[in-house]
Parts: C-alpha cells; sequence; structure tokens
C-alpha cells in the first residue's frame, strides 16, 4: 500500500513541476504535498528520494529539498536514455500492436493536429498555455502505446520518468513555438505511417530523428536564455536593461 501511495505523491509532484509553483529553486514542503495528496508524509518522502535520484530535486543538508536548475548533462542524457530504449523497442511494438492501439496512434496524431491549429487560430507563434497539458498528454500517450504494446514494464516507467523530466525542464527552459511543434506532429505523423505499414527500420528512423529534434531543440533554447543571463550580468548591459524596464 505504501508503494502505491508514494506513486500517488510522485505523480502529484511531478504534475506541479510543470507549473510555476515548484520552479527551479522552490523548497519542497512534506507536510503541504501531504496535505493536498490525503496522505502520510513517509509515501511523500518516499517520492522525493525517487525524484532526488532521477536529479529533479536536492538536498541542502539541515536547510531541506528543492527543485534542481536544469543542466545541459541532464538534458542530454534524458534525451539518449529515451532515444536508446524507444528505438531498440518499436520491432517489438509493431509486431504486437492490436488494432484498436493502431487505431489510437492515428487518432493521438490527429489530436496534435488539432491542438496546432487551435494554437495558431489565436495569432501568437508560441503554443497556447491551455493547450499545453493536452498537447503534452497526447505526444505522452503515443510513446506509451507503443512501449506498452513492446510488453515491457520497466521500459514503460524508464520512459515515462525521462518524458516528464524532459517536459518539466523544457516547460522553465522555454516556450514551445509552433514551429518546434509543427516538427513534432510530423515526426510522430511519420512513425505513424511507418508501424500501419510495418516497416520497422523507418519506423526507428523517425523516432530517432524525432527524439534527436527534440533535444537539439531543447539545448538551443537553453543556450539562448544563458546567452541571455550572461549578458545581463555585464555590468554596462545590465544598466542598459534597467532603464527600458526589463531588468
Amino acid at each position: 500500500m505504501a508503494e502505491a501511495l508514494s506513486e500517488i505523491a510522485y505523480r502529484y509532484i511531478t504534475q506541479k513541476l510543470m507549473t510555476p509553483e515548484l520552479a527551479a529553486g522552490v523548497k519542497i514542503s512534506e507536510h503541504r504535498i501531504a496535505t493536498a495528496c490525503g496522505i502520510s508524509r513517509t509515501p511523500v518522502r518516499q517520492a522525493i528520494r525517487q525524484l532526488i535520484q532521477e536529479g529533479v530535486l536536492y538536498q541542502v543538508p539541515r536547510s531541506g529539498t528543492y527543485v534542481s536548475q536544469v543542466n545541459r548533462n541532464q538534458v542530454i542524457e534524458a534525451y539518449e536514455m529515451r532515444m536508446a530504449v524507444e528505438c531498440f523497442l518499436i520491432e517489438k511494438a509493431i509486431r504486437n500492436l492490436t488494432l484498436a492501439e493502431r487505431q489510437s496512434l492515428r487518432r493521438l496524431c490527429d489530436e496534435m493536429h488539432e491542438i496546432i491549429r487551435r494554437s495558431r487560430d489565436t495569432g501568437s507563434n508560441l503554443l497556447d498555455e491551455s493547450l499545453a497539458i493536452p498537447f503534452l498528454k497526447a505526444d505522452l500517450s503515443f510513446h506509451l502505446i507503443l512501449l506498452q504494446s513492446a510488453k515491457n514494464q520497466a521500459a514503460v516507467k524508464v520512459v515515462t520518468n525521462v518524458y516528464q523530466r524532459n517536459q518539466f525542464f523544457g516547460h522553465h527552459s522555454h516556450r514551445r513555438d509552433l514551429q518546434h511543434l509543427a516538427w513534432a506532429w510530423r515526426y510522430h505523423a511519420m512513425i505513424e505511417k511507418a508501424v500501419r505499414l510495418g516497416d520497422v527500420e523507418k519506423a526507428r528512423k523517425a523516432m530517432r530523428n524525432h527524439i534527436t529534434r527534440s533535444m537539439n531543440d531543447a539545448l538551443r533554447h537553453m543556450d539562448a536564455c544563458e546567452r541571455r543571463t550572461s549578458d545581463l550580468d555585464d555590468p554596462v548591459n545590465l544598466a542598459v536593461a534597467r532603464l527600458i524596464g526589463i531588468g
């Protein structure tokens, strides 16, 4: 029972990591999480220990637990883990997929396309905040169908955790523009078509290209954020920023 409760706490924390409430540097409150989940603090501590092992949280002696600041190596390692697992298992997934699962893959691609269209219709080049969670849910569901059909529960858990970490880091490091989302949809559509046709090599190639592009997008935005921060650290740039109201 304690294990099931720790999963509840884990899901709650990872969902909050997608909001400003648990941004990088914020201190974790075991009591607040336990109260929100309606459980004791013991399973909350178990969930926190797991997130510390995953590098999402870190502890400061005699101070508490805090949300980690993303670093480049963590992003690369997370995407590399996804690539290794998902590209390896896609052949087994293609062999085991049911008709209902194949139809679900197509439906999820259509959902992603519709979300992009609705976001584009707002007139902004960025994904509308109200549509971010539905898009990410459709994205993750697509990948989970393939992993679950491969009958490898350990892979499902690993990739889910890595995916959540990627989305948490990406959520706080950059806003998703429509070009990035369009490419994500296109790769999902390519994977779906290859899976439907039973073409393992094309499916594997599309999956590899999809994860590689997502990683490169995340790293590019991260580097841009670091350059902006570095520029503002310069005394002259800092003074200019204050004059124009951005510092």
